[in-house]
């Protein structure tokens, strides 16, 4: 066995071994999805997140010039396009506040898994002073 080189002994090892990587390919590919579909939630989530401040605020901006709160509404479901979102508006003698709620419901039920939540409750509010 003196004759035979080492490389043959190194591929000879090597063929017990062929799916060993295949295995640890598969445990670290579902890990990585997971945490993949976890980072497309929370871009998504972020994203809602905006919509609702952006729909909040402009409802607000709408309201400093035209106190009609079924207007105001509307302005602010107009802003958050594709998004069933009901506006509460309050007027009061200074300003307006436009507060919108929205359940945010993940692709991922990664948050149910640890106990948590099927959905999330994105709240946003903004208030702003009327002019006279």
């Amino acid at each position: 066995m003196k004759n035979v080189p080492s490389f043959f002994w190194n591929i000879r090892s090597r063929r017990h071994e062929s799916g060993q990587e295949l295995i640890e390919f598969a445990l670290v590919l579902i890990f990585f999805l997971v945490i993949l579909m976890v980072i497309f939630d929370m871009g998504r989530a972020v994203y809602y997140y905006s919509t609702i401040y952006n729909a909040a605020r402009e409802g607000a901006r709408h309201g400093i010039t035209d106190q009609n709160a079924g207007e105001i509404q509307a302005f602010a479901q107009s802003v958050a396009t594709g998004m069933d979102i009901e506006p509460v508006v309050g007027i009061t003698e200074d300003t307006v506040t436009v507060s919108i709620d929205y359940e945010f419901v993940p692709l991922t039920p990664v948050l149910s898994w640890f106990g948590g939540e099927d959905t999330i409750t994105l709240h946003s509010q903004a208030t702003m002073r009327i002019e006279k």
